[in-house]
């Protein structure tokens, strides 16, 4: 059987059309991995930050503890900093 002029048109734009949906959705995926690859960034930003925070707390106890005379040592065995 023979196609018609207009259904082998229509036959090439279907296949042109399927391969930019197909396009789309690998863009779309992509897009998506990217999304989840930001959100785990910024979740481990997040993190480092409140570590860092907690880094800042501990040494300003210790300069505090230090100006009002504690020994160092009686300062390093309460708080005791661990160097990364």
């Amino acid at each position: 059987m023979q196609l018609s002029i207009e259904e082998r048109k229509f036959k090439i734009e279907t296949k042109r059309e399927e391969r930019k949906i197909g396009m789309l959705e690998q863009g779309l995926l992509k897009a998506e991995t990217k999304g989840e690859q930001l959100n785990v960034d910024k979740e481990r930003l997040s993190f480092e930050k409140e570590r860092l925070k907690f880094k800042v707390d501990v040494l300003r106890q210790w300069s505090k503890l230090l100006k009002e005379g504690i020994p160092k040592e009686d300062v390093e065995s309460v708080l005791p900093i661990v160097k990364d």
